[in-house]
């Protein structure tokens, strides 16, 4: 094994994961990539939708990008938080903030990554599209590349 790839959604079960990584890691000493994915549907709300003839169009989408980019990096602030034992126990880890659905995105980066095994935690936080259409889990252990951990 290579490289190991986290995926974290901050739930209980995800630390639970965290923490097979990092028996995973002390087994193997390979370096650790950790992804959160950001839905859009999370995103902070976008200001189009209030139009305002007083605000030229530009102003507004350049206020959307910055509420964007900081909510991103308190995204990164809380992943290096829920990392730190990761860090602390002398492993190389590798933070990974991405926008887009769950899934997708989580096996775009063990893809891009060339990450050989990527673990997860059982349930994450559940949304009625994960009810009605599966849940990331499952899509993630159905479409990987790679082996793929479940941590219940």
């Amino acid at each position: 094994m290579k490289k190991i790839l986290w995926a974290t959604d901050f739930s209980a079960h995800a630390h639970d994961a965290g923490l097979r990584v990092l028996e995973c890691a002390r087994c193997t000493e390979v370096p650790i990539d950790v992804v959160t994915v950001v839905d859009p549907e999370e995103l902070p709300p976008i200001l189009l939708d209030v139009p305002d003839p007083f605000i030229a169009e530009e102003a507004v989408r350049e206020a959307e990008r910055r509420l964007e980019a900081a909510h991103e990096e308190r995204v990164r602030l809380h992943l290096e938080r829920e990392t730190r034992f990761l860090v602390d126990a002398g492993f190389a880890v590798t933070l990974h903030v991405r926008v887009g659905r769950p899934s997708d995105q989580i096996l775009a980066a063990a893809r891009e990554l060339g990450s050989d095994l990527i673990v997860m935690g059982a349930h994450g936080h559940r949304s009625l599209e994960a009810l009605l259409l599966g849940s990331t889990v499952e899509r993630v252990t159905r479409h990987a590349d790679c082996p793929v951990m479940v941590v219940r």
